[in-house]
């Protein structure tokens, strides 16, 4: 691993624990509201459908926006389905959610140790001001934040790594990209990018837009943020 430089990082799912803290939101305001809702499944939902919304933008059939006005649309969509949905407001929903997420344990440390010796940025289709709300929350430091709301691309697109790497002077061989969403890396490969899948303990698919082809392999697979340190030698 001596021509890495930068590491990229996957945030929502990754590093943030995105579903556990959409399911405690929601759980509050449905009790608020003395009604009941399946938490697990409107999580999981909810970011279903921000995802068909963000492939719709992602081909230009919908306007360029970021993904706070995705997770609202999806919020939207979502209403018949959740009837709690209108009842609440949706946008504070979308904020005291997204932009105050956990961490998963050892990800801050990890991500400490790894800015040691290398350039530790992160490359997401999340909201820059959820990003770095979420990283001041949840006590994470970065080098950088990235987010694809100014890019002109969001990942899976493969503009959207070349446009990151160069931003940071890198070429693309130069640049990891690191994620537990095995699309995301696959993507991130055929930009050139090398490739770090790191396992984190809640299960977070993303099937919309992105695809893994058969007998994809990545270049460290690590069991959690201990190895995966351990793996780029720090």
């Amino acid at each position: 691993m001596q021509t890495i430089k930068g590491l990229f990082f996957d945030v929502g799912g990754t590093i943030f624990d995105w579903k556990n803290t959409a399911r405690q939101r929601i759980e509050e305001l449905a009790d608020t509201a003395g009604r009941g809702i399946d938490s697990e499944s409107f999580a999981v939902d909810w970011r279903d459908e921000m995802f068909k919304i963000h492939t719709q933008v992602r081909h230009g059939n919908l306007p360029y926006i970021n993904a706070d006005s995705m997770l609202l649309q999806a919020l939207d969509h979502l209403t018949a389905r959740y009837p709690l949905l209108g009842e609440i407001d949706r946008a504070v929903l979308v904020t005291s959610t997204w932009h105050n997420m956990r961490a998963f344990t050892g990800a801050a440390e990890a991500i400490n140790r790894l800015r040691s010796r290398y350039l530790v940025v992160v490359l997401t289709i999340l909201s820059w001001e959820a990003i770095v709300r979420s990283s001041k929350y949840a006590g994470v430091q970065w080098d950088g934040i990235l987010s694809c709301e100014f890019l002109g691309y969001y990942k899976p697109s493969i503009q959207a790594y070349l446009k990151a790497t160069s931003l940071l002077g890198l070429r693309p061989g130069e640049a990891m990209m690191v994620a537990t969403h095995e699309g995301d890396l696959a993507a991130a490969q055929n930009a050139g990018m090398r490739t770090a899948h790191v396992v984190v303990p809640v299960e977070d698919n993303v099937g919309e837009g992105f695809t893994v082809p058969a007998e994809t392999t990545f270049d460290i697979v690590a069991g959690d943020f201990d190895e995966l340190c351990t793996r780029l030698q720090v």
